[in-house]
């Protein structure tokens, strides 16, 4: 009987301990969609701080273009402020009584 119970028997398998082969693979789908998900966040956020920079950069420009507008007009106005001045200043010297040299008005 021994060797007839043997022989029915089947050899017994050992099933293979683990993750399977199709976990292996679905995380790995995982993985990859993850990575590529962060990839694409990156790449988003980089071309929006480009953006950014470049409004910003834009913004710059105008805003410089507007103080040099300014700067010249502000210039302009005090070229005329001392001329004006120069001008009062010549008026008072000339009606002062007596210059530096001791004479009326300017010198000639």
């Amino acid at each position: 009987m021994n060797e007839d119970d043997s022989e029915q028997k089947p050899e017994r398998v050992e099933r293979r301990r683990g993750p399977s082969t199709y976990t292996l693979s679905f995380s790995g789908i995982i993985a990859i969609a993850g990575l590529a998900a962060s990839g694409i966040a990156t790449y988003n956020a980089v071309q929006n701080d480009i953006a950014s920079l470049k409004r910003g950069e834009l913004y710059q420009e105008r805003t410089n273009e507007r103080l040099s507008d300014e700067i010249k007009s502000t210039r302009a106005e005090q070229r005329e402020t001392m001329r004006e001045f120069n001008e009062k200043l010549d008026r008072i010297i000339d009606q002062w009584p007596y210059g530096r040299d001791g004479r009326n008005g300017r010198k000639q």
